[in-house]
């Protein structure tokens, strides 16, 4: 029950802080904005291994069939920082952002207290959970000037903010080595674009032009996943459990529809002195409220696939690809082109000694890994990757009842927009908390 009351208050605390990043970020005014990762600290760490990952004390949303092999009712939620410096040919611009990443709720539905006392052991087993993250972000402001012949100066802002968010259901089943997984959800959010054209005050002749667009998204998405464990030795105090396997992953999705309510605004004012006072405004387009358009936005279809080396004891390590049909992405409110995308990624994980009883650094998991990721996006018509490397720590935690519970820390280090006109060079810290309690769904028996 305390568990309970803690994921509800963390629920609602999230829920408002989530909806209020801070972000400065030119990349985002492109596109639904900055694509935000589906994974944890814990993946995050070892540059985001998740198509084949499966942890029993950790959950992993981006592959749904990973919840079968939870062996607790488990608890996660984290924060994030990114420090970034933006560079063009004429600036330089450092800044900071943040804010809370994730939260999400999953549980087994086969108590192992209880399978402790079955007789007879079912190849089936089961897990379902709920989250609630964000995947896109909006937040950017840049200013510029431009001279035009016979109106002089005219100073260009553009601005937005907002974002969209996921939140979603998954449900998994294994079958002896196989699991499968889908995930249902809904997506929703808000985004606001604005550009302010301000000619030279001055110029008695000039206007103050205020374009502004407001994109309300929502609609269905789901995601399907299956893992295959290939079990190379089992200990040998104990012929049922696995010491040694190979994890094989692949998750999906195909093209979805959303809805997008577009509010455009246009409003022009005119100079009424030298001394640059705007009056009289006029609204030119004003397509708000009642009078707010309804089009369409196609997201595009992905594939992902990866491969894991596990050793109970003390090891871990994945490889994984993935191919986004970023070409099949529509949006009638604001139509752009895209590129389809590959990734790649790689990374380890090692625990010195995962039952020492003295020595508490031995029990810590260390993570490295490196990515490289291709962005959809085009600006000034050349396309860019993300390319990085990460460090990552997970501190086992004993809570009552002896529940081992997680702190993890990632660290990201990496650049985008090599070769474009903005470039950008970041560091990133993700602070996740990982709870656990088995005591969910027990049931007393009587003999």
């Amino acid at each position: 029950m305390r568990l309970l009351i803690s994921a509800l208050l963390l629920f609602f605390c999230t829920t408002f802080l989530i909806a209020q990043p801070k972000q400065n970020s030119a990349y985002s005014r492109f596109g639904i904005g900055d694509l935000l990762p589906q994974y944890f600290a814990n993946q995050a760490g070892w540059a985001g291994q998740t198509a084949a990952f499966h942890d029993p004390y950790h959950l992993n949303l981006s592959n749904p069939a990973s919840f079968a092999h939870l062996k607790t009712t488990t608890l996660e939620t984290g924060m994030y920082a990114t420090y970034s410096q933006y560079s063009s040919k004429d600036a330089t611009l450092n800044n900071w952002s943040g804010n809370l990443a994730y939260l999400a709720l999953g549980f087994t539905l086969n108590s192992p207290i209880n399978e402790v006392l079955d007789k007879v052991k079912s190849p089936w087993r089961y897990g379902m959970g709920v989250s609630l993250t964000p995947y896109s972000l909006v937040g950017y402001k840049t200013v510029s000037s431009d001279s035009i012949a016979d109106l002089g100066l005219v100073n260009n802002t553009f601005q937005g903010n907002g974002g969209t968010y996921r939140l979603a259901w998954n449900g998994a089943a294994k079958y002896n080595n196989t699991s499968f997984g889908l995930t249902l959800g809904w997506a929703f959010g808000k985004s606001r674009y604005e550009s302010i054209n301000d000619f030279d005050a001055a110029n008695t002749y000039s206007f103050l032009n205020n374009s502004r667009n407001d994109l309300t998204i929502k609609g269905f998405v789901y995601n399907v996943g299956v893992q295959h464990d290939v079990m190379l030795e089992y200990f040998e105090t104990d012929k049922t459990t696995p010491k040694r396997w190979f994890t094989l992953g692949f998750t999906a999705h195909g093209n979805t529809k959303m809805k997008v309510i577009n509010e455009d605004l246009f409003v022009r004012s005119r100079n009424t002195s030298a001394g640059g006072t705007f009056a009289s405004p006029d609204t030119l387009i004003n397509f708000t409220g009642e009078n707010a358009l309804n089009q369409k936005m196609t997201m595009p279809a992905a594939f992902t696939v990866g491969i894991q080396y596990i050793n109970a004891v003390r090891f871990k390590a994945g490889l994984q690809f993935g191919l986004d049909m970023w070409k099949n992405y529509e949006n009638e409110a604001r139509p752009e082109t895209m590129r389809n995308t590959l990734s790649i990624s790689g990374g380890i994980e090692y625990t010195p000694n995962a039952i020492s009883y003295n020595r508490y650094f031995k029990r810590v998991r260390y993570r490295a890994g490196a990515f490289l990721r291709e962005d959809p996006r085009y600006i000034e018509g050349k396309s860019f990757e993300n390319i990085g490397i990460t460090f990552g720590l997970g501190f086992p935690i004993t809570l009552p009842r002896q529940q081992t519970s997680f702190v993890n820390v990632a660290f990201e280090l990496g650049s985008n927009g090599g070769g474009t006109s903005i470039e950008e060079q970041y560091a990133k810290v993700t602070l996740g908390f990982t709870l656990n309690d088995n005591t969910w769904f027990f049931k007393r028996r009587f003999e």
